[in-house]
């Protein structure tokens, strides 16, 4: 499935913010943007992804794989 534009630069921009490929999957709400997490001592890092991550209109963290992720969700894909 092609992603939106909207989509694409924001994986873009967080690929930059954090200097790691970012994943990009397919949901039934959207697409679902995932990458490790920062060290929690990175301060610079973290400050520039959390700007990014604002333009989502979902994002978190978690760590069900001992590795701190972070996502984001554009939900501009789903059809109404």
């Amino acid at each position: 499935m092609p992603i939106s534009l909207r989509a694409a630069a924001l994986r873009t921009a967080l690929e930059r913010a954090l200097d790691e490929p970012v994943h990009a999957l397919a949901i039934p709400s959207g697409i679902r943007l995932q990458a490790p997490a920062p060290a929690g001592s990175d301060t610079k890092r973290w400050n520039a992804l959390l700007e990014v991550l604002r333009a989502a209109d979902l994002w978190g963290s978690s760590d069900t794989t001992d590795t701190p992720e972070i996502w984001a969700v554009v939900q501009d894909e789903v059809d109404p």
